[in-house]
């Protein structure tokens, strides 16, 4: 399986699982996105600017229903997106030209090119991109910089892999050396035109827009420009095999008194955090999942179940204000407590757990989290040496439950084949 399949697989679960958690009794602003992206992955026709998310994708429902029936749409559809519909930059290659042609914007859910060219296959339509963008440098004749040099300017870099343009430098410089604005502009040119020959055609527009949706429904930060769709959000593992990832059937004998439906919603979470901390080996997988289901209560709470008071002014916890005590109570599979702890897990995931420090107890930022304590006290140095105790030592603070934690492993150890 190919590292897209992968990513497009986790994505489809995430979206699962996100578009239910929509909040409100009214559509909003995410569920419109929802209901964009849905478009755009079954070919429909965009919506009507006067008709309400999901009003004709679906029949007449509740919106809690309609969101159920978004999210198993998108878990069907994204593994269904096909390969080989060009580069994630072919979209900013598209935007430029709108932008310097005084063209709208192009349409969510419209691939890059269409509407600017004739039908045609992507070669074509780069090759015409680049004679556009030719044409259209070579004629801003302003002799000064222009919104279009800056443009031009960040899309170069971005392609090429270099740093943003320092914000007191004007646009090419430091790209390259030419004695005025008019040769930097033919130069720009030049170079993009070289760039856009070098695309390569691996991913599909649509998974930017898929993409876009889970950050913006997980209240994560935009998609950096060097980054490809996914990257960021789901580990790169090139060329990986499912055989990596634990089954349903994996997870529930190494729990076999845990709610079904708690597993089935941990599972793709436990997977991608797995993968991302490379927890990877079978030692690895045994000691984190005996941890953590130790630590939720058999993998049946993602917060604990005190209400946090006893923690109200720890400043060892970083809890200095009234309140913190309750606020950032125990959440996530490894509990992460404390307003300290928090600030710490949210900037590493990129998520803002000072100002939502429930979302912590989310499925996928309970598992996230999980991996997050993991990597950063190194545990996965102790599971190679198959040290139990130095683990439950550093987790717990001593070793509290180690005998359910032993347990927890025996299993674990048993369904991956350890003696």
């Amino acid at each position: 399986m190919k590292q897209i399949e992968i990513w497009r697989s986790q994505a489809a679960a995430t979206l699962a699982f996100l578009v239910p958690k929509i909040a409100g009794t009214a559509p909003t602003e995410r569920d419109g996105l929802v209901d964009d992206l849905v478009r755009a992955l079954n070919n429909l026709p965009a919506r009507p600017e006067t008709r309400q998310p999901y009003a004709g994708i679906f029949p007449a429902a509740d919106l809690p229903t309609w969101r159920n029936r978004a999210a198993a749409t998108l878990k069907a559809s994204v593994p269904r997106i096909q390969d080989v519909e060009g580069s994630v930059y072919d979209g900013a290659i598209d935007d430029l030209i709108r932008f310097i042609r005084n063209l709208p914007a192009r349409p969510t859910g419209r691939s890059p090119y269409s509407g600017l060219f004739p039908a045609a296959d992507l070669a074509t339509w780069r090759k015409q991109a680049t004679q556009t963008l030719v044409a259209v440098i070579a004629n801003i004749t302003d002799p000064k910089y222009t919104n279009a040099d800056g443009k031009i300017d960040d899309l170069i870099r971005a392609m090429s892999g270099l740093p943003l343009r320092p914000i007191l430098r004007n646009p090419y410089e430091g790209l390259y050396q030419a004695p005025n604005l008019g040769q930097y502009r033919k130069l720009a040119a030049q170079r993009l035109q070289q760039l856009i020959t070098n695309l390569k055609d691996d991913l599909n527009p649509k998974d930017v827009l898929v993409d876009s949706t889970i950050r913006i429904l997980n209240n994560l930060p935009p998609r950096r420009v060097d980054q490809e769709p996914y990257e960021g959000l789901y580990p790169r593992t090139a060329e990986v095999s499912t055989s990596g990832l634990i089954t349903q059937d994996q997870l529930s004998a190494i729990a076999p008194y845990s709610s079904t439906y708690r597993l089935t919603q941990l599972l793709p979470h436990l997977n991608t955090t797995m993968q991302r901390y490379a927890i990877n080996t079978p030692l690895r997988k045994a000691h984190f999942l005996a941890q953590v289901g130790h630590e939720s209560d058999g993998f049946n709470t993602n917060e604990e179940y005190a209400s946090g008071a006893d923690y109200e002014w720890r400043t060892d916890l970083g809890n200095v204000q009234v309140g913190d005590g309750v606020r950032f109570k125990g959440r996530g599979l490894i509990q992460v407590t404390g307003r300290s702890n928090y600030a710490a897990c949210g900037q590493a995931l990129g998520v803002d757990l000072i100002g939502n420090p429930q979302r912590l107890a989310d499925f996928d930022l309970a598992c996230l989290s999980a991996g997050w304590y993991w990597d950063t006290r190194s545990l996965n140095n102790y599971a190679d040496d198959d040290d139990v105790l130095t683990i439950t030592r550093i987790i717990n603070g001593g070793l509290n439950g180690l005998a359910d934690r032993q347990d927890y492993l025996a299993r674990a150890k048993q369904v991956f084949g350890i003696g």
